[in-house]
């Protein structure tokens, strides 16, 4: 695995914890979502599906790099990690916009993401 996408994972990892954090209610939800969550519902379906999106992602890589058995060709592993880096470039954007200083340091991770992800999506997977 390359170092790379060790430092994906582990960045991924984080935010895992940060959206269960948030789910748990351990961390204020104000920070995140630009501070407009309007009910500790939408706080649910929004934080459970950012931690699904990310595990999904972690899983995504450990197929590539064959941590897991992959239910996916190589060719779909390389587009799904596309639509991520797209998802990410978006969300750099989004961060950028944001009220929230939080938020704006983010972008500097969700940019790396992208740019990472792009890379990994170029590399063959290691055997």
């Amino acid at each position: 695995m390359k170092m790379s996408e060790k430092v994906i994972l582990v960045i991924l990892s984080g935010y895992c914890i940060l959206h269960l954090s948030i789910l748990l209610q351990i961390v204020p939800h104000n920070i995140v979502w630009g501070g407009k969550i309007e009910s500790i519902e939408r706080l649910y379906v929004l934080e459970g599906l950012a931690l699904a999106t990310m595990l999904f992602l972690i899983a995504v890589i450990a197929m590539k790099n064959r941590i897991i058995k992959p239910i996916f060709t190589n060719k779909a592993i390389k587009r799904i990690l596309l639509v991520f880096a797209v998802f990410f470039i978006l969300n750099t954007l989004g961060n950028l916009l944001a009220e929230t200083v939080i938020e704006k340091v983010q972008a500097i991770l969700t940019l790396y993401l992208a740019i990472m992800l792009i890379k990994s999506s170029k590399h063959k997977e290691t055997s």
